[in-house]
């Protein structure tokens, strides 16, 4: 098949569907005119969102019921009257914007009818031993209390102890990627530490591990144990830090948006705190120390920081993540001169494995570089108080810039070996080459965040990257009213296209059906024009930028690779191996149109170094590149996703990791990606971490674990006993 540029390609399949009535007038109604005026240039893109989803609702398929299924009535209400032309998008957009996102209804969906199989089950006389057929040995179990109930959960009693804690028994556990699945015996919902106090005793009492959930954005097997790895059957616990009160907080672009916000319980509380706190300096520019409960949103977190002017200096994108889930993995933003987010972290508070309130701060700092970034490993983390920036004022302007302008390709790369379908009619100049790679090189290496985005077989590349200053007066909200309905009119369009699929399979390819998520993707990005005025924002709105990805469930493989310097300064980056691992990636998409495995957008972000033990950034001064590579759920399950990102993953590591005099860089992976399932140089990945990426790191890990047990009061032992699983088994605790 000859790749296609974007436009010659939806042209394409706009004259498919009009040559065949059947598609034209039953499955697709309106398509082929709304392909057709796309090309011609006559709709905008609010306009070609609304048109598609009226193609779905208008068809004589259900896929558009289907979808529609997992919204309430007022939500279908609101969507059918805007397609209809009876209300507009912003008042459409209100009904969903006022609801939680589809993740978190269907988590509540499953504790729902947990709820409903646990009710007609008796419930175990108190004081008694609760024997489960499947355990070894007459250990106490919690035991529910008959006839109460926390709304959705269960009351259960624990041995000794005076007051129930919410609960779940055998709720099985999946991630948001469904990559990890297991089934804990109990699932609670604490909400303060003296629930997860009560929790851990009893864990402690009966060797049982635990383990901790929030929004279960994770794709590696850092979660609990599985059902048959030497624990018995569902002999473990889970604590989900996330209930109805924490996970349904939204963006909400009414005039009065903080009134959304709940009550604060204490592991979702976000309190100021003084130097003293923290055992460490006073601050000043408008810095503060900010206490955060583990279970708060990064929405809540949002929200909190804009109406008390201090700002995360980095964050991740997605809202619907807690403090305690993007602290674990040690989980990085975007900017070359910032850090990971665990290394802002200037105290942990956290139940120890014999469930003793613990804490490591500033007046300890080797102690706190392994703790910041752990893995839960040391204890459940109830709350966390990190160093927040004054406020300052991010400045956008975002833009599509040509794919061979955005990111260069590098040196060696010849004007013929770029995909034909984005080639330009004739070669870059040396002179346009040169300003290219200038622009590329001052947005990496000067810009407060930057970031890149390539759309599966665009010609284009959504540019991501601005700076900040200190002029407050006039912001904006962002991404306001208007971007906020197109996130979700997106978010929609995207999910009908899928649900659709059976149908577009019948007559184009599965690299057509990629194409159209592109065109769909682009009708989401913001664009500002050179002579257009700049969106001037609160910081913390410009690091969350797009709302609503967290409906699309997705695949992730990410790498960090360290940025090394040019030959002739030692002080100047060098991005060659940048370039180059993201054309690689570029070229094997276009390698595998049959099958268009990557569905989804290739990234990358420039960050900074790390202070943090086990940091993937750890060690690289001059800097590291985040590149990941993208695509949905059904690459997955169709069997296509794991070859090609392990294609990816071979060309990344052979070509992409070695500086100017030929030595190798220690290229690791995003600890919550996608890692355990792949290969390097033909060795099992974990065993390459183990061994090489990460030898000289864990033990200097294990011997701070060792030292912060021995003033405490517990060993490796305990901690490998609670808090593990069977990936930091074999990392950290083989020999103990």
């Amino acid at each position: 098949m000859e790749p296609q540029p974007i436009r010659e390609a939806i042209l394409e399949i706009s004259q498919t569907i009009k040559r065949n009535e059947e598609l034209d007038k039953k499955h697709f109604p309106g398509m082929s005119d709304l392909m057709q005026d796309y090309y011609d240039g006559k709709v905008d893109n609010e306009e070609t969102l609304r048109r598609l989803m009226k193609v779905y609702k208008d068809s004589e398929d259900d896929d558009y019921s289907q979808v529609l299924d997992k919204y309430d009535a007022d939500e279908k209400d609101a969507l059918n009257a805007y397609l209809d032309g009876t209300k507009s998008s912003d008042d459409a957009a209100k009904e969903f914007l006022s609801r939680p996102p589809l993740v978190t209804r269907e988590l509540f969906q499953k504790l729902e009818e947990a709820k409903k199989v646990q009710e007609n089950v008796p419930a175990p006389k108190l004081g008694l031993p609760n024997e489960d057929p499947g355990s070894s040995g007459d250990n106490r179990e919690f035991l529910p209390e008959p006839g109460k109930k926390f709304g959705k959960y269960q009351a259960v009693f624990i041995e000794g102890e005076k007051e129930p804690i919410p609960g779940l028994r055998n709720l099985k556990f999946e991630n948001w990627g469904r990559t990890i699945q297991n089934t804990p015996q109990w699932t609670f919902l604490p909400d303060k530490p003296d629930d997860v106090r009560m929790v851990v005793k009893h864990a402690q009492q009966n060797k049982k591990g635990v383990r901790v959930s929030g929004f279960r954005h994770s794709w590696s097997p850092i979660f609990g144990r599985g059902n048959d790895q030497g624990q018995g059957k569902n002999q473990n616990t889970l604590i989900s830090t996330l209930d109805l009160s924490t996970a349904s907080i939204l963006p909400n672009f009414t005039a009065e948006p903080w009134r959304e916000l709940p009550e604060p319980i204490q592991l979702n509380s976000i309190t100021e705190r003084n130097a003293q706190f923290v055992n460490g300096p006073d601050l000043g520019n408008g810095k503060k120390y900010v206490r955060i409960g583990t279970s708060v949103t990064h929405e809540q977190l949002r929200r909190w920081c804009i109406l008390n002017d201090v700002t995360l200096p980095m964050s991740i994108i997605m809202v619907e993540i807690t403090a305690g889930g993007s602290n674990a993995p040690i989980c990085h933003g975007g900017g070359i001169r910032h850090k990971t987010m665990s290394d802002i972290v200037r105290k942990i508070e956290y139940v120890d494995a014999n469930a003793n309130c613990q804490e490591v701060d500033m007046s300890t700092p080797d102690l706190l570089k392994a703790v910041a970034g752990c893995f839960g490993l040391v204890g459940v983390v109830t709350h966390i108080t990190l160093e927040l920036d004054g406020m300052t004022a991010a400045v956008l302007r975002p833009k599509l810039v040509d794919v061979i302008d955005a990111v260069p390709p590098p040196p060696e790369m010849k004007h013929e070996d770029i995909p034909k379908a984005i080639r330009p009619k004739r070669p870059r100049t040396d002179e346009e080459k040169r300003k290219a790679q200038e622009e590329f090189e001052r947005k990496a290496n000067s810009d407060y965040y930057s970031e890149w985005f390539w759309f599966p077989y665009s010609g284009k590349v959504w540019v991501n990257c601005w700076s900040n200053d200190t002029d407050l007066r006039n912001l904006e909200d962002f991404p306001g009213k208007w971007a906020a309905a197109q996130q979700i009119w997106g978010t929609i369009a995207v999910a009908l296209t899928q649900k659709a699929k059976k149908a577009w399979s019948w007559f184009i390819s599965e690299y057509h059906q990629t194409i159209m998520l592109t065109w769909l993707a682009e009708q989401n990005l913001l664009q500002i024009g050179d002579k257009e005025k700049p969106i001037r924002t609160a910081l913390p709105n410009a690091l969350h930028f797009q709302r609503g990805i967290q409906n699309i469930q997705v695949r992730d493989l990410e790498i960090e690779l360290p940025l090394h310097a040019k030959k002739d300064n030692p002080n100047a980056r060098d991005y060659t191996n940048v370039q180059r691992a993201w054309w690689k990636a570029i070229i094997e998409a276009y390698n595998n149109t049959e099958q268009s495995p990557m569905r989804m957008p290739l990234e990358m972000r420039m960050v900074g170094d790390s202070d943090i033990i086990m940091a993937p950034q750890r060690g690289n001064k001059l800097g590291t590149c985040a590149i990941e590579i993208l695509t949905l759920k059904s690459a997955g399950e169709d069997g296509t996703w794991q070859p090609f990102a392990q294609k990816v993953l071979d060309i990344w590591m052979r070509d992409c990791s070695r500086d100017n005099d030929g030595n190798k860089l220690n290229v690791r992976p995003h600890w919550a990606k996608e890692w355990d399932n792949f290969k390097v140089d033909g060795k099992p990945w974990r065993e390459v971490l183990k061994n090489e990426s990460y030898k000289d790191q864990i033990v200097e890990f294990k011997s701070a674990l060792t030292k912060l047990g021995e003033i405490q009061g517990w060993t490796l032992s305990d901690i490998k006993e609670r808090y593990s699983n069977e990936l930091f088994d074999y990392l950290f605790f083989d020999d103990v």
